[in-house]
């Protein structure tokens, strides 16, 4: 007789195997999923930092007796998506909290040039 299937110990080898291999990898795994949602947060600050560089500099008009050094202008984010600067959708991806009640504060340098805070509003 020609036997071809798999026994009951090499199954069972074979399961236990798969949950070391699984068990090994998974706080690795979760440590990626951090590290991407850090990535995420701080790509998402930089592009709204951009964003209000963006609406400051397009109406300067507003802004030009604040632009001196140790000056600060806030913006808020609904502003900026009022302007079609930023996505009305736009999430923390960190806590997947929508991100229109948060503003920026901006803090004029020396040299003219802004320093971008991020600032989350309760």
């Amino acid at each position: 007789m020609n036997n071809k299937a798999f026994t009951l110990i090499e199954l069972t080898a074979v399961v236990l195997l798969l949950a070391i291999i699984f068990f090994v990898s998974f706080p690795s795994l979760l440590s990626l999923s951090k590290s991407d949602e850090e990535k995420g947060y701080t790509t998402m600050i930089d592009n709204l930092c951009m964003a209000g560089e963006t609406y400051i500099y397009s109406n300067m008009e507003k802004f030009n007796d604040l632009i001196e050094p140790d000056n600060t202008i806030e913006i808020n984010i609904s502003l900026l998506v009022g302007n079609g600067l930023v996505e009305s959708s736009l999430e923390n991806p960190k806590t997947k909290e929508k991100v229109l009640n948060h503003k920026l504060i901006y803090t004029v340098n020396i040299d003219n040039s802004l320093e971008c805070q991020y600032v989350e509003e309760e």
